[in-house]
């Protein structure tokens, strides 16, 4: 899969090589985003040394966690999405409130 310019592999990678030239594989500093979606997926970030190909492919981890871990970072993240949702409204609802003199 591949969402604007950098590839997501649905499997963890062996040995740390890249999957295009077989080269040893750099991890990179995730962004705030990706931290937030790695939450729910453990994603890794990785830059090949030898193509300079940046992806993304699941940790280790991924495969040794229960089906109840999983089940709950989804619902933790579910949790904040909705939370976030509802302040982002409060606030819209206050700043009517208050630019229409109430």
């Amino acid at each position: 899969m591949k969402i604007k310019g950098i590839r997501i592999y649905p499997r963890q990678l062996g040995d740390h090589e890249c999957p295009h030239c077989g080269q040893r594989l750099e991890r990179r500093p995730r962004r705030l985003w990706q931290k937030a979606v790695s939450f729910v997926l453990p994603l890794r970030h990785y830059e090949c040394d030898g193509c300079s190909r940046r992806f993304f492919a699941f940790s280790p981890r991924w495969n040794s966690m229960s089906i109840i871990e999983k089940s709950l970072r989804v619902l933790a993240t579910a949790a904040v999405i909705l939370a976030v949702i509802v302040i982002s409204i409060r606030i819209l609802i206050t700043g009517i409130l208050i630019l229409s003199g109430y």
